[in-house]
């Protein structure tokens, strides 16, 4: 019965492989032109060194990918400054002095726990292999010195399946551990009799292996075992029968597996890479060129007396003695003048080309500032059109790796203990993640320009006429400008509470109002009586005179 399930993994990872097969030609060539140390194809053998770069001339595409790969990790997940933040739907949750606290404490320990982890150096790994195979894979898995620890896959090493809605929920890693790393990482006991032969022969011998996890189709959901949760995971040796290491599970997906774009049902990524593929081909052709001409220029063809053919010394300061009289001569067989300008000029083209399509006009002027930092709405300002274009990519990065991200980093630090618990008013409160990351905030300010412009207009049209200003709602546009700049809870009040405020303060000035009526009625009262008696009248005498005039008005 155990070999059947076991037979059923191996068959699946079959199928699986057939689908990605149309994908791998594409990394192929990828690995080729731009990514040589990245992919992992048939043939390849484990810790091999040997140079992959033999059809790389020109390392432009190389390097702009780079740029792009850590351009994605200053302006997303910096190690330098926050990129996320949580908080609670409900505002009026969200205003409890113990839920601030609270939220504070757990983004501080989830901050250390991905600083102590090699989080920050697997995620520039995955960003490359997202920008240059579409895909990248990243593995999280609790562990007892760190706390936390991260892989990033490559191309070639793993085959995905999606659900319903088009989200990878199913990866199936192939890798290569050696027998020494089998017995530490599964025990003796799980191995088999050729794993404990090569213990006693040779320690480094490498077997293959396969990593399953996969939702799991039929569970116990009050029993939260390693055998009943949402995820399985299953660890056996592909080649040896499919001899089962080990079966546990996990509850969320240890597995992100964001993707730059998608077409269709696709369930690998396109990259820019793909993109620039026939541009990164040009140029190398075009260098090759380039080289061959200069090559022609300085050493071109030679004809030469056949009396020469085996003597004939044309290294620079080269001696070929000649007879005195002597016709015969050497001179170029043909004469090269290349437009090398010209060459390089339309070389550089390509290389512009080929460093847009990786966006490094953005990430350059990031890193290019000669400041410290950069805000957000200067990004947004100078890059609007490209940040258009990222907009998608960046929001696919949010849902497809750092909400997972988020969610499996906090449920590890939760059942380890390392978080403090939730104060009683927040029991089935959701938990919402903002980001604010230099890309995130420049890409939400791209939608604040409208907002911005309308505020200018209107302003200056209500120096000549303050009426327009009823035109627009105040309130809203502060709301909505809040929201996309990714204002904390908090800052910006509710409208309930607005109004409270305008309530008290329009009370408040009816009665000083009523009250400076007072006493201006009482300064003018003072000066009537100061007026009469300079005048030579009784006030008292005047003052009754009012008075009866006053009973009679209404009889009148």
């Amino acid at each position: 019965m155990r070999h059947t399930k076991n037979n059923k993994y191996l068959r699946r990872l079959q199928s699986l492989r057939q689908e990605r097969n149309s994908w791998e030609s594409h990394w192929q060539e990828i690995s080729d032109y731009i990514l040589p140390r990245k992919g992992v194809y048939d043939g390849d053998r484990p810790n091999d060194g040997r140079m992959r770069s033999g059809r790389i001339i020109d390392s432009t595409a190389t390097r702009a990918l780079r740029i792009l790969a850590a351009g994605l990790q200053g302006g997303l997940t910096s190690p330098a400054r926050p990129w996320f933040r949580l908080g609670i739907s409900d505002r009026d949750l969200a205003r409890h002095k113990s839920v601030r606290e609270w939220i504070s404490k757990v983004e501080n320990s989830m901050y250390r726990a991905l600083a102590r982890s090699n989080f920050y150096s697997c995620i520039h790994s995955l960003y490359t292999e997202l920008a240059g195979f579409g895909t990248g894979i990243l593995y999280c898995e609790p562990d007892e010195e760190r706390g936390i620890r991260f892989r990033t896959l490559t191309a070639g090493e793993y085959c995905l399946a999606t659900d319903a809605q088009g989200r990878v929920d199913t990866v199936y890693r192939e890798f290569k551990m050696t027998a020494r790393q089998l017995e530490k990482r599964f025990g003796s006991e799980n191995l088999p009799g050729t794993v404990h032969t090569s213990l006693n022969v040779n320690r480094d011998h490498w077997f293959d292996v396969l990593h399953v996890v996969q939702p799991r189709d039929e569970f116990d959901v009050d029993r939260m075992d390693t055998m009943n949760m949402p995820f399985e995971s299953v660890f056996l040796l592909n080649g040896q029968g499919g001899h089962v290491l080990s079966e546990s599970g996990f509850v969320e997906n240890p597995y992100m597996a964001p993707r730059w774009d998608t077409a269709a049902m696709d369930v690998y990524g396109r990259s820019p890479a793909m993109d620039v593929l026939a541009d990164v081909k040009m140029l190398m052709e075009m260098s090759k060129s380039q080289i061959q001409a200069v090559h022609l220029t300085l050493r071109p063809p030679m004809k030469v007396p056949s009396m020469y053919s085996r003597r004939l010394n044309l290294l620079p300061g080269g001696q070929n003695p000649v007879e005195q009289n002597q016709q015969d001569s050497v001179a170029p067989l043909y004469q090269v003048r290349p437009d090398l300008a010209g060459v390089s000029n339309k070389i550089q083209d390509v290389r512009t080309a080929i460093r847009e399509g990786f966006y490094n006009d953005i990430f350059m002027m990031m890193a290019g500032s000669n400041r410290r930092t950069i805000t957000a709405a200067e990004v947004a300002e100078r890059h609007e059109e490209k940040l258009i274009q990222l907009g998608p990519v960046i929001e696919r990065q949010h849902t497809e790796l750092l909400d997972p991200l988020i969610d499996r980093v906090f449920g590890i630090l939760h059942r380890a203990g390392q978080l403090p618990d939730p104060p009683s008013v927040l029991e089935g409160a959701d938990l919402k993640i903002d980001y604010i990351s230099v890309l995130a905030q420049a890409q939400k300010m791209v939608g604040t320009q409208s907002i911005q412009s309308l505020a200018q207009f209107v302003g200056n049209l209500a120096q000549a006429n303050p009426e327009v200003l009823d035109k627009v709602d105040m309130d809203r546009a502060v709301d909505d400008y809040a929201e996309l700049i990714g204002v904390p809870n908090g800052i910006v009040r509710s409208g309930d509470e607005v109004e409270k405020f305008r309530s008290s303060r329009r009370e408040e000035n009816m009665k000083q109002q009523q009250l400076q009526q007072n006493l201006q009625a009482a300064s003018l009262g003072s000066a009537i009586i100061k007026n009469l008696s300079q005048a030579g009248l009784n006030p008292a005498q005047f003052q009754g005179m009012v008075d009866r005039a006053g009973r009679m008005g209404p009889a009148l």
